[in-house]
């Protein structure tokens, strides 16, 4: 990926150094060290690369947590980088395997070293989809398979976060939402037993009720087909503010004049 054309240029005339200016886009990456490496050749190239073991530490240790918070569906087994498409930034778009960005890890490692409220770090996008894409593979050694397996990651990042998913299930996040409380109402985001200052044994009932909700989803695809399609017929009467009925008997009540 090339991403700007710099020139190199002098850190000070006494320095005996050069520097180079990175693009806004780096930012992200103030304070972490950096390998400099030298490929010489017809064509040399000098290699900048980033240290980032402690964005990967973060991924480990929310895959441990949601871990724990899954135990009671089954062991999903230890964390495989190889498991996940990673960047340095969040893509729009991703296919077979999820994406993990190191954007994302290093913002929230930031927000802990500026000791933000643990309120503001939890409704926090950067977390979101990390959960989010560490939980679809989650589904995927779970048991579940494609679409579910990736709307189950949705619901567990809006459980955890309130923040929607970018994969249009908001009909599976409402239900995990149900199936999580368990008749008593939440609010997604709010729910301690999913916060990041806790280590998720609270949440293994709670979130075993949701893979089971996935589960029976994918058993019985009609009942979960129509199911969905109902919820978006009732949620596009209410969005219009009024049903096909009530402007059908307006219609029927009008009299027009030639």
């Amino acid at each position: 990926m090339e991403l700007v054309k710099r020139k190199i240029r002098s850190a000070g005339r006494t320095s005996g150094s050069v520097e180079i200016t990175l693009p806004v886009a780096m930012q992200v990456l103030e304070g972490i060290a950096c390998n400099i490496a030298l490929r010489d050749g017809i064509e040399p190239e000098i290699i900048v690369q980033p240290e980032l073991s402690v964005a990967q530490g973060l991924f480990i240790e929310l895959w441990r947590v949601l871990r724990v918070g899954l135990g009671a569906v089954g062991d999903m087994g230890d964390f495989s980088l190889s498991d996940f498409n990673v960047g340095l930034f969040p893509p729009r778009h991703w296919y077979d395997r999820p994406p993990l960005s190191y954007e994302d890890a290093l913002n929230i490692l930031s927000y802990f070293e500026q000791n933000l409220p643990s309120e503001r770090v939890q409704k926090s996008a950067p977390l979101q989809r990390l959960i989010t894409f560490l939980a679809i593979d989650a589904a995927y050694r779970l048991g579940l398979k494609g679409p579910l397996a990736v709307a189950f990651g949705d619901a567990v990042g809006y459980l955890a976060t309130g923040i929607n998913g970018i994969h249009g299930s908001e009909f599976e996040q409402e239900g995990a939402l149900d199936a999580y409380g368990r008749g008593e109402p939440l609010t997604a985001g709010q729910i301690k037993s999913l916060s990041i200052d806790s280590e998720w044994q609270a949440a293994q009932d709670g979130l075993r009720c949701v893979y089971d909700l996935f589960l029976e989803w994918q058993e019985r695809p009609g009942e979960y087909g129509a199911a969905k399609e109902r919820w978006w017929r009732q949620r596009i009467r209410v969005e219009a503010g009024t049903s096909i009925s009530t402007v059908e008997a307006y219609l029927r009540r009008r009299t027009f004049k030639p």
